[in-house]
């Protein structure tokens, strides 16, 4: 039973330390090659290495074995030579350590530099791109492990004690079966994960590429329409007898498509490459008011009124027109959002640290699904939106290093609420 025990606590040490390491390292790096993640790798190895020489299996009095080669053959088989030295170099510190004679010494450091030898040789078997033929190889080789070990370990038995029950023929083979087992096990669990990894990536870019399908194609429709507007009004130009002063009202029509388009282009831009130029301490007081006053004739025309009331000296350091931009999107999504008519309350405040912008509206409200995917490409609550300003404003926030945050209720209303890190001009220089 204690020999049960030993087993399945040198198996569980060894897969838990290898699992843990790709999922929560290669996790984040996702790449093998590179030199840290080779030498954390093997550190681990090392480390299960030594864990599995401190605690061996002992069959009978003075006989006793241990996993510490599978540790060192998944290293060498994932990764480079060279940072698999660490395991050979721990695993032969260890033995010179704790030697306790020559002969056995001598037997071990023998006995690990055959199996380095052997896993090197073998180890275009065990990396082919057959999943199942890899567990089997790596099973066989961890056989052929057993069995080299084996061999030595008997060698040195009849070289110290003449007198071996014929059983221990039996409790070697035993041994290099388990080994065996374990290290194909083991490499199942790698190959499934490496394979997970693969799916998810895979995944990953398919989504990338509808993405930048379905922008491209929203791209193409808003700036279709403003082109298609301007080349209308150049046809009429083009005609003749028509009177300065049509034509004079034409041509602004067509300046004022024009500057629709490069909106949208910007905003797309925005959307891209979110890098905020200009970049200043603001107080965002002025610049609120000052969006508050461009929308104020849509607010009245939509039957909103609109209030105001902000705190002196909401400093904050971001792209003064990114910034007019958000506000003024935000606060015409709160108008559209009371198609009835109704109040769009605009608050500021500094709260530990943080500017707090709050923009509330009394109108329709959303569902948690539909906060959940505000920001998202394509999702927007109208109708005939795209969702670009939203996804915008949440790009453009992100990068000054705030947060949006959305409190809403079906039939009672939203609230927008923006924390920006509130800066101090004193600080600021």
């Amino acid at each position: 039973m204690n020999f049960i025990n030993q087993l399945l606590l040198n198996m569980l040490i060894i897969i838990s330390a290898i699992t843990l390491f790709q999922i929560f390292w290669m996790d984040r790096q996702q790449k093998i090659e590179s030199l840290l993640t080779q030498t954390i790798f093997a550190s681990i190895c090392a480390l299960s290495a030594l864990f599995c020489m401190s605690h061996p299996m002992r069959l009978t009095e003075g006989l006793q074995f241990d996993f510490r080669m599978i540790p060192l053959a998944i290293c060498l088989l994932n990764i480079s030579w060279r940072p698999s030295l660490i395991v050979v170099g721990s695993i032969i510190a260890y033995l010179i350590y704790y030697g306790s004679n020559d002969v056995v010494l001598y037997g071990n450091l023998l006995s690990c530099l055959l199996s380095v030898v052997l896993v090197l040789c073998c180890r275009l078997l065990v990396m082919l791109d057959n999943r199942r033929k890899n567990v089997m190889n790596a099973a066989l080789l961890g056989f052929l492990l057993g069995i080299v070990t084996s061999i030595l370990t008997y060698c040195l038995q009849v070289w110290v004690n003449a007198t071996l029950l014929p059983l221990y023929l039996v409790y070697y083979t035993v041994f290099s079966l388990l080994q065996g087992v374990t290290l194909g096990i083991i490499i199942r669990i790698i190959e499934q994960i490496k394979e997970n990894m693969l799916l998810r990536q895979q995944s990953q870019d398919t989504e990338k590429i509808n993405v930048l399908s379905g922008l491209a194609a929203s791209f193409a429709h808003e700036i279709r329409n403003p082109m298609t507007v301007a080349r209308g009004f150049m046809q009429i130009l083009k005609q003749p007898g028509i009177s300065e002063e049509k034509r004079q009202i034409y041509t602004s029509m067509v300046v004022e498509e024009i500057d629709k388009a490069q909106t949208i282009v910007n905003d797309y831009l925005t959307f891209a490459k979110p890098q905020l130029e200009a970049i200043e301490l603001l107080d965002a007081k002025p610049l609120i008011l000052e969006a508050l006053h461009s929308i104020e004739p849509y607010a009245k025309l939509c039957h909103v009124d609109v209030e105001a009331k902000l705190d002196d000296k909401l400093y904050i350091s971001a792209n003064r027109d990114k910034f007019a931009q958000c506000m003024m999107h935000l606060c015409k999504n709160g108008i559209e959002a009371m198609p009835n008519g109704g109040k769009l309350q605009v608050i500021g405040t500094v709260q530990n640290h943080s500017v707090c912008i709050d923009i509330i509206d009394h109108g329709v409200g959303m569902t948690p699904e539909e906060i959940r995917r505000l920001g998202t490409p394509f999702y927007s609550t109208r109708d005939k939106g795209t969702g670009l300003g939203m996804m915008v404003t949440y790009r453009v926030i992100q990068m000054i290093q705030g947060k949006i945050d959305v409190t809403s209720e079906v039939g009672k209303g939203t609230c927008f609420s923006l924390l920006i890190p509130s800066l101090h001009i004193k600080s600021y220089h």
